[in-house]
C-alpha cells in the first residue's frame, strides 16, 4: 500500500513520542522519530519528511532554532509547530520564520491529523506550481491531448487504457516531435497515481557530472556548489510518475545507478550515506534504436530488458496524415489564432512528409497564422513547404561551363523565378523566399525587377 506521507515527530517527552508514532502509524503514516533539536536536523539531512512535528521547548537545541535551521537550508519539510507553553510572541516568530501551523497542547489526534493533511496538501500544491512553471517550458503546445480520429490515434489510445492502471514500466518509442510526451501524460491521467506528482525529466538536457545529482539530489557540501542539502527529482516524484525522456542519451556512467533504482526502488543522494525507498512508477521515451545502441555497447542490455517491460510506438505524422485538419484546428484554437485553412491548403499539408512530425506541424501553422493574421489561409501561403513535398523529388542545378557563375545573378533570377510563380504577389513571394518584405523590395530594386511586376 502507498502510504499517507512520512512525518518526523521531534519532542523531548518519550512517552509523547511514543503515543505520537504509534497513533500516527496507525492512521497510515510511515513515522520516525527524534528526541532534541539535533537529532532532528541530522534526520532531515538524512531523509526526506512530508510534515515535522516539531517542539519548541526542548533543551540544547530548541524547537525555534531548528525551524530557523531547516527554512535557512530549504528544506522543503512543512513544519508543524507543537507544544504546551504558547505565547503569542513565540506563535507569531514561528509563523514569520515559515512553519505551516502552531498548535497547542492537549490536542486530539484526528485534530492533528487534519492539520497534516492541510500541510501535506500545502506542500503539494507548492510543488505543482513549481512542476507547472517547469511544465510550461517545456511543453511543446500543441494541445495538451491526443487529437486524432484515424486507426492509428485510436490504437494509441486504446494500448494506453490498457497499460495506464498497471504498475509495470512503459518505454515510449517513436521518432522525434510524434508526442511521446503527450503519451507519458495521458498514461498517467489515467493511472492509479494520478493525483500525485507527474515529473519529467529530459536525460539530454543535463551534463553528465549534473544529472545524478538533478535526478537523485545531494547532501550539503557534497560538491563545491551544495551549499545546502537537495531533493532530487525521483523523491518529488515519490508516490506519483517519473518520465525520463531521451532515455538513450543517458550517459553509460549513470545507467549502473538507475537499473539499480529500478531494481531496489531506493536512491541514494550524491554525498549521502543512506539509502531513501520511493515509490515511483517510471516511464520512458526515445527516439533511437536502444537494441542498436545496445549492440554498439552504448546502453546497456540489462537496463534496455528492465525498462522494456511495455513498450508503445508513436505513430510518425506521415502515417496518419488524415487527422492533419483535427491538429491544425486544435493549433489554432489554443494558440489564441483567428485564422481557417481551405481545403487546397490542408491538401498541400496533407502531401507533406513531415519529418519534424506534429511539432512541426505546429510550427508551420504558427507561422502560417502569424504572417496572415485573422483570414482564410489559401494553398499559396503554405506552399514554402511543397518543395519538401512527399514523394517529389528535389531538383538539383545543372552546372555548365558556358554560363554566368556571377552570385548576384543567381540571386536575381531565383527572385524572378519566385515572382512569376506567385503572379507577382510580393507578400507571398517574401514567404517563399523567407525574407521580409522590406528586404524583398530592396533586392527588386537593386536588381531593376521593380518594372517587371510594378
Amino acid at each position: 500500500m502507498i502510504r499517507k506521507g512520512k512525518l518526523l515527530v521531534v519532542d523531548d517527552e518519550a512517552s509523547l513520542r511514543l503515543l505520537l508514532s504509534n497513533e500516527l502509524t496507525r492512521a497510515g503514516y510511515a513515522v520516525d522519530v527524534a528526541s532534541g533539536g539535533d537529532e532532528a536536523l541530522a534526520r532531515v539531512q538524512e531523509d526526506f519528511y512530508h510534515v515535522v512535528l516539531l517542539d519548541i521547548v526542548m533543551p540544547l537545541t530548541d524547537g525555534i532554532t531548528v525551524l530557523r535551521t531547516l527554512k535557512s537550508e530549504n528544506i522543503m519539510s512543512e513544519i508543524i509547530i507543537l507544544t504546551g507553553n504558547a505565547t503569542l510572541e513565540s506563535a507569531i516568530e514561528c509563523m514569520k520564520l515559515g512553519a505551516f501551523e502552531y498548535v497547542r497542547k492537549p490536542y486530539s489526534i484526528s485534530e492533528l491529523i487534519i492539520q497534516i493533511e492541510r500541510a501535506m496538501e500545502h506542500q503539494r500544491a507548492q510543488l505543482d506550481r513549481k512542476m507547472l512553471r517547469e511544465d510550461m517550458k517545456r511543453r511543446s503546445g500543441y494541445g495538451g491531448k491526443l487529437i486524432g480520429k484515424s486507426k492509428e490515434i485510436k490504437d494509441l489510445r486504446e494500448i494506453i487504457t490498457r497499460v495506464a492502471p498497471t504498475q509495470s514500466n512503459v518505454l515510449i518509442l517513436g521518432e522525434s516531435g510524434t508526442g511521446k510526451e503527450l503519451v507519458a501524460r495521458s498514461i498517467y491521467e489515467q493511472s492509479q497515481s494520478s493525483d500525485k506528482q507527474f515529473v519529467a525529466v529530459n536525460c539530454a538536457s543535463f551534463p553528465e557530472n549534473l544529472l545524478e545529482s538533478e535526478l537523485f539530489g545531494h547532501e550539503k557540501g557534497a560538491f563545491t556548489d551544495a551549499k545546502s542539502q537537495k531533493r532530487g527529482l525521483a523523491e518529488i516524484a515519490d508516490g506519483g510518475t517519473l518520465f525520463l525522456d531521451e532515455i538513450g542519451e543517458m550517459p553509460m556512467s549513470f545507467q549502473p545507478k538507475l537499473l539499480r533504482f529500478l531494481e531496489t526502488g531506493e536512491i541514494r543522494r550524491v554525498g549521502g550515506t543512506k539509502d531513501i525507498s520511493l515509490n515511483v512508477r517510471i516511464l520512458c521515451a526515445t527516439n533511437r534504436p536502444l537494441e542498436q545502441l545496445v549492440e554498439q555497447k552504448l546502453f546497456r542490455d540489462d537496463l534496455y530488458y528492465r525498462l522494456n517491460v511495455l513498450s508503445i510506438v508513436v505513430p510518425p505524422l506521415r502515417d496518419h496524415i488524415e487527422d492533419i485538419p483535427a491538429l491544425v484546428e486544435n493549433v489554432i484554437a489554443t494558440q489564441g489564432f483567428q485564422n481557417t485553412f481551405d481545403h487546397e491548403s490542408l491538401d498541400v499539408l496533407k502531401n507533406y512528409d513531415w519529418p519534424g512530425n506534429i511539432r512541426e506541424l505546429k510550427n508551420v501553422v504558427e507561422r502560417t497564422c502569424i504572417l496572415c493574421p485573422g483570414r482564410e489561409i489559401t494553398a499559396s501561403d503554405v506552399l514554402f513547404i511543397k518543395a519538401k513535398g512527399k514523394g517529389e523529388k528535389r531538383d538539383v542545378p545543372v552546372y555548365e561551363e558556358k554560363q554566368n557563375w556571377a552570385l548576384s545573378d543567381m540571386e536575381r533570377n531565383h527572385i524572378v523565378g519566385v515572382l512569376k510563380f506567385v503572379n507577382g504577389h510580393k507578400g507571398n513571394a517574401a514567404k517563399l523566399l523567407q525574407i521580409n518584405a522590406k528586404t524583398l523590395y530592396r533586392k527588386i530594386k537593386e536588381y531593376n525587377i521593380v518594372t517587371l511586376y510594378e
